[in-house]
């Protein structure tokens, strides 16, 4: 099986230690089995947003912080929910991908998903994925936690420079 350990993975791990909980005692908080926590861990399974939103209301961290956009936690005042609001993210993410003056067209290729996915996301008819997330948090130096709701006003975050396979191709003339 293909191991792909991300930051996510380690902050998950890390707390987990810190807190002194078997993954068995993790699971059971969390609702789900052991041995999915064990590949959430060693990076066999992805991590849903729906299970960073209870791990952050867990622990009391900040998404960006269990995201990795941010490397501490800061002392922002968050109010950590504990399930997500499909409607309120939609209008959030529109709200972003407007004040960037981006069609959902647009917005889609900065984040490399598709435009329905964006239609989908900010009507609140499909829950984001953690990547896509983590990418417009990253892309737009936007907080995870805002879009999520743990925070009412938008903290920048350093944006990141991602550059697609063909564009480091032509930088270096291959």
């Amino acid at each position: 099986m293909d191991k792909n350990i991300t930051i996510i993975e380690q902050r998950i791990y890390h707390l987990r230690d810190k807190f002194g909980y078997t993954q068995q005692e993790l699971a059971s908080m969390l609702h789900v089995s052991r041995s999915l926590i064990n590949n959430w861990e060693n990076g066999i399974t992805n991590v849903s947003l729906r299970q960073i939103i209870k791990l952050a209301y867990l622990y009391q961290v900040p998404i960006d912080y269990l995201l990795g956009i941010i490397d501490f936690i800061d002392q922002y005042s968050y109010h950590y929910i504990e399930n997500m609001d499909l409607k309120k993210i939609g209008l959030r993410l529109k709200e972003i991908r407007k004040k960037a003056g981006l069609t959902q067209e647009m917005f889609a290729s900065k984040i490399d998903t598709k435009r329905s996915s964006i239609s989908y996301y900010e009507i609140g008819k499909m829950m984001i994925s953690t990547a896509d997330l983590k990418q417009i948090c990253e892309t737009f130096g936007v907080s995870a936690d805002y879009i999520v709701g743990n925070i009412d006003t938008n903290i920048k975050r350093d944006k990141k420079i991602k550059m697609k396979v063909q564009e480091i191709k032509e930088k270096m003339n291959i």
